[in-house]
């Protein structure tokens, strides 16, 4: 055997080696790798959500004032805008003043309705009295002890003090027909005056949450705007989360509550923790405007993909912002 057919023999048994090194290297590597997706399903297409809540104004008029610039952030109860209140402070004047009216006027009918009861009550007593008289004569008359002109004259009255009564009963019937008419009416104006001051208060807005103000932002001081016009969104600093859309092959082992990792494209290096909300019912495609139709000849299978929802908390070091594209893993060998 020459020296070069020793050398070679000497390097077929090395090169198997390495062959069969990086194969089982790489064999290796793969296992790994479908192993730590099979427990830790991941995606890269993943976006950060929050509330909004779009700003229009309840009533119409002109802005007074503006407390907020774009993208800034606002807390609970913080002032956001003024529309000019006089012409609503006016109406709440002229309503309280109709009530305040009415109210006077319910005063003087209880006075006008006592006073028509004891009229009542000194008719009723002259009644009596002019009864008692008549019954007398009418005895006396019979006798023949006093003439049948004195007899007719008491029999008279009696008939005149009935529909004295009579009148001061509709009478006293009328004031509490109008006492009555007047509460209604008090009713229905204290309403206008509650209505009134709602739509004082209307005239300033306040933040319901703690948010930031949008970039679109078209409210300005002098404006006029009316009910239901859009002037700016908040997004709610509360409630963050990421819709992280799975492919259906990677779903079956998530389940709500379990916790997750989630890194954004706009922060490097920087991880959030999560946890799983909910799984959808329905893939993305499902809800669209034009689902597909599969029930034609040239069908292709696409896989599908369904948003997984997973609550994040605001970050004050790396603020979490809406639209943002995330990374999302979830650890499906913890317990939910």
């Amino acid at each position: 055997m020459s020296v070069t057919g020793a050398s070679n023999a000497g390097k077929r048994p090395s090169t198997r080696l390495i062959a069969a090194g990086a194969v089982g290297v790489v064999g290796a590597g793969l296992g790994i790798y479908f192993t730590h997706n099979h427990f830790f399903p991941n995606t890269n297409d993943a976006y950060v959500h929050a509330y909004t809540v779009t700003v229009s104004p309840y009533v119409e008029g002109y802005i007074k004032t503006v407390k907020v610039e774009p993208n800034a952030y606002v807390k609970k109860g913080q002032l956001l805008y003024e529309i000019v209140p006089l012409p609503f402070q006016l109406s709440v004047d002229q309503e309280q003043h109709q009530l305040d009216a009415a109210i006077a006027q319910k005063g003087a009918l209880e006075q006008q309705l006592l006073q028509a009861r004891q009229a009542l009550k000194d008719q009723q007593a002259s009644q009596w009295i002019i009864d008692l008289n008549q019954q007398r004569y009418a005895y006396l008359e019979q006798q023949q002890v006093v003439s049948l002109e004195k007899a007719q004259e008491f029999e008279a009255s009696k008939l005149e003090a009935k529909a004295k009564v009579k009148s001061a009963t509709l009478e006293l019937g009328r004031l509490q027909k109008q006492i009555n008419e007047q509460e209604a009416n008090i009713r229905a104006l204290r309403s206008a005056v509650g209505n009134a001051k709602v739509n004082l208060n209307y005239t300033r807005y306040y933040a319901p949450m703690d948010a930031y103000v949008s970039n679109n932002f078209s409210i300005r001081v002098g404006q006029y705007v009316k009910p239901g016009q859009a002037m700016f969104t908040l997004v709610d600093n509360n409630h963050w989360w990421v819709d992280a859309n799975y492919l259906e092959t990677q779903i079956h082992r998530i389940r709500d509550g379990m916790p997750a990792t989630v890194s954004l494209d706009m922060y490097p290096g920087v991880s959030f923790r999560g946890r799983v909300i909910n799984i959808s019912q329905g893939s993305g495609a499902y809800y669209s405007l034009l689902p597909p139709q599969n029930a034609t000849g040239n069908w292709v299978k696409v896989p599908q993909r369904f948003p997984v929802r997973i609550r994040l908390e605001q970050n004050s070091r790396h603020p979490l912002r809406a639209g943002s594209t995330a990374h999302a893993t979830v650890n499906t060998l913890a317990r939910p």
